[in-house]
């Protein structure tokens, strides 16, 4: 069996850029009965947080720590999709 190792800078790197895209690829409802809009904005900001300290870290040789910080993105991103709070657009 073939192991494969792979760096966690480079995989931070393409993961920040498939998140990146992916939050520009969407649009984001503002309406609902039961969430305010402040609240999406709220999550929003959070996962572009999550992002900026995804790179911070990279930047900062985390690579690991990178991983971490942009998956908590990508779940929170996944929680708008499933909520039904934000659509692709492409």
């Amino acid at each position: 069996m073939n192991e494969v190792n792979e760096d966690p800078a480079n995989r931070a790197r393409r993961y920040i850029k498939i998140i990146e895209t992916a939050i520009q690829n969407q649009k984001f409802k503002e309406e609902n009965h039961q969430i305010q809009p402040v609240d999406v904005k709220k999550i929003l900001d959070t996962i572009n947080r999550y992002i900026n300290d995804a790179r911070y870290y990279l930047e900062h040789d985390k690579a690991t720590t990178a991983l971490a910080s942009v998956a908590y993105a990508e779940g929170l991103l996944d929680a708008l999709k499933f909520l039904e709070l934000s659509e692709s657009v492409t």
